[in-house]
Formats: C-alpha cells, structure tokens, sequence
C-alpha cells in the first residue's frame, strides 16, 4: 500500500513538472511572438518536449494560452492583491496596494498578455474571460471586502462596495496604464506612479470617507 501511494506521489510530481514545463516554454514563445505569431512547433521547441507531449495536456494553442494567462494573471494577482488590516489607516493601506497594483499592470509583460487578450477576446471569449477572471475581478473582489469592512466599522459610508473597488482600481492606474497599452506613452504627458495613486487615494476616501 504504502509503495502505491509513493509511486502515485512521484507520478503526480511528474506530471505537475512536466505541465509547468510546458507552459514555461509557452509563456517564451507568446511574449516573443504574440499570440497569433506564436506556433506549436515554437512552443514544443521552447518546451523541450514531443509534440505529442504538448497535446497531451493541451488541446489547441487558444486553451494552453487560456491555461497560460489564468495562472500566470492570477499568481502576480495573488501577490498584489494583499490587504493586511494591521490598523493603519485606511489611506496608506490604499496607497500602499495601488502602487502594487500599478507595478504589476504596468510591467511589460502584463501590458504584453493585455495586447494579446483584447486581440484575441472576440473569437476566443474564454480567453478574455480567463484573464478576467483571475486579474481583475480576483482584485475587486479583494478590495471590496476590504472596503465592505471599513464600511461596516463606520469608517466609510455605506456604499456598494464592488462598485467602490471597481472605481477604486480605475482611479489608481488613471494615465498609466493606457497609454502603455496603445503604445502612445512617448506622445502624452504622463504622471509617475507616486502622484496618481497620492491623487486617486484622496479622491477616493473624499468620496467615501464618513463624515
């Protein structure tokens, strides 16, 4: 019993090994060659597996890409996303989560994934949903408990608090995000990270904040 168990242990760890493996390699080729650039021989090729591999864990490119984005969107999500309620106030708790927050929307491979989502999104909606998912609405979710808890204290006023979330993290990468994501950064006057978070911050809990 016990020889069973540790052999269907190492099969497990293998077969983890090998899927991560895959999806590494993946990652390379679709950050070097876009979605539609990217091939499955390219991928096979980076992997360092058979074909047959690949396929074996994949389908098609569309769902080791949606695999790809969701783990890879909801991991950097996971690190972000943290809201230690240590008693500080409110306003640097949100200062502090909205540079995170700009740090990892910003990074050129998440500008890289978006490109790629919204390119592919109308003929493979499960891939915009995946990247979804795991990013955004993963971090509303997150800051709406948070913020439905201050509401619940007294310290905000009552609102809807995924609306408020959903505004919260617009409000944070207002001028940042975009025009890295239509490549127009060098033609607009942009904000480092520091002010438009200070400045959303303020705004937010000006609108929220009990009186």
């Amino acid at each position: 019993m016990t020889a069973t168990l540790e052999m269907n242990k190492t099969a497990d760890t293998t077969d983890t090994a090998k899927r991560q493996q895959i999806l590494d390699g993946a990652r390379r080729v679709f950050l070097a060659q876009g979605f539609d650039g990217a091939s499955m021989n390219e991928i096979v090729k980076s992997a360092g597996v058979s074909k047959g591999t690949v396929y074996a864990y994949f389908p098609s490119k569309e769902k080791l890409f949606e695999v790809l984005i969701f783990r890879d969107r909801r991991q950097q999500a996971e690190q972000a996303v943290v809201i230690e309620d240590d008693g500080r106030p409110i306003d640097q708790v949100l200062h502090d989560l909205g540079l995170r927050m700009v740090k990892l929307v910003t990074s050129p491979d998440s500008i890289a994934y978006a490109r790629m989502v919204v390119a592919v999104s109308d003929k493979f909606p499960e891939i915009g949903r995946a990247f979804f998912e795991a990013g955004p609405a993963y971090g509303a979710r997150i800051v709406s408990a948070y913020l439905q808890s201050k509401m619940d204290s007294g310290v905000l006023q009552v609102r809807d608090p995924r609306l408020a979330a959903m505004q919260f993290l617009e409000l944070i990468l207002t001028g940042l995000m975009k025009p890295l994501l239509f490549a127009s950064e060098k033609s607009t006057c942009n904000y480092d990270a520091e002010t438009v978070v200070s400045s959303g911050v303020a705004l937010f809990l000006g609108g929220l904040r009990a009186r």
